[in-house]
């Protein structure tokens, strides 16, 4: 027995779904790479030099391999500054942040980038935000907060750095959008991955000096990094947004604390307790409520 199709829309939207939720879960294995890469002395900078170099070669390489190669002087010029002025900043940010306050709470000021998208895309796509949209994204922050915060006095600036960081990541993905519209989203991800690395290699030898990782550990952690949580979930989020805007994909992707959560669960062992479990409950019936209904396709895309 045949079952019946689902309509274009619905599966549009089902598909950009999907991959945003498999995007969330390849960033929520950063962290516990990355624990592997510092236990053996690489500093920031020397970790994301060899993450976005490794990642940047190996999708390359599939590209000519495949015979999928197409460069597009318009194209990669626009994706080139989304990597110089989007993607890079705020990655390094990020990791800075992390050094200044506990993982959760800078986690927990990650996670108000959607916010972040829907008021960018309000103001520059002229996108309102659904009513779907904001009850979806009350769930989410408030699921965040119990997932994620941690009780005690923050440094103000590590505060500052945190809100900067949504804000970078909003703006990304919400410029990545438009840049993102005709492109593959394995070459634009190749490309940005290959502008990352020329930064960090830069900022890593001006500041640290170059580091080569000859260690088992360190050689794990940054396979982990390039391919789990950098060239899957990167490629993944581009295919999500292409298809259901970046407001619509920011706000599945805050699954990804409740997954970091629990993979330290599994991996390291890292106690789950009420308030996580009642912050994951809400994360997910943002996801669900934001699919009620099918929204209108996003601005500049085809039904």
């Amino acid at each position: 027995m045949r079952l019946p199709s689902l309509p274009r829309d619905a599966r549009t939207q089902a598909a950009g779904v999907a991959f945003a939720a498999v995007s969330a879960t390849g960033f929520a294995t950063l962290g516990l790479f990355a624990k592997l890469i510092y236990s053996r002395g690489f500093t920031v900078l020397q970790a994301l030099s060899w993450r976005f170099t490794v990642a940047a070669a190996a999708l390359w390489i599939y590209l000519a391999v495949s015979g999928t190669l197409r460069i597009r002087a318009g194209k990669t010029r626009r994706l080139l500054l989304l990597g110089i002025f989007g993607f890079a900043p705020q990655a390094g940010l990020f990791f800075a942040t992390v050094r200044i306050l506990d993982p959760g709470i800078a986690s927990l000021l990650l996670y108000l980038y959607p916010s972040f998208v829907i008021l960018l895309s309000l103001v520059f796509l002229r996108r309102k935000p659904t009513g779907l949209q904001l009850v979806a994204l009350g769930l989410s922050l408030s699921g965040c907060a119990l997932t994620l915060w941690k009780s005690g006095s923050y440094p103000p600036l590590g505060l500052a750095l945190g809100v900067l960081v949504a804000l970078s990541y909003g703006g990304y993905l919400v410029v990545g959008e438009k840049a993102l519209e005709g492109a593959d989203p394995i070459y634009a991800t190749a490309v940005i991955m290959a502008v990352s690395a020329a930064i960090y290699w830069i900022a890593a030898i001006a500041v640290d000096g170059p580091a080569v990782p000859t260690d088992g550990t360190v050689i794990l952690g940054i396979a982990g990094v390039a391919f789990a949580a950098s060239i899957l979930p990167i490629v993944t989020l581009f295919a999500s947004i292409k298809r259901i805007g970046a407001s619509e994909a920011s706000l599945v992707s805050t699954v990804e604390p409740v997954l970091t959560v629990a993979l330290s669960a599994l991996i390291i062992g890292e106690r789950l307790g009420a308030a996580q479990a009642a912050g994951g409950v809400l994360i997910v019936a943002a996801v669900v409520v934001m699919n009620l209904k099918t929204p209108n396709p996003p601005a500049g895309k085809g039904a």
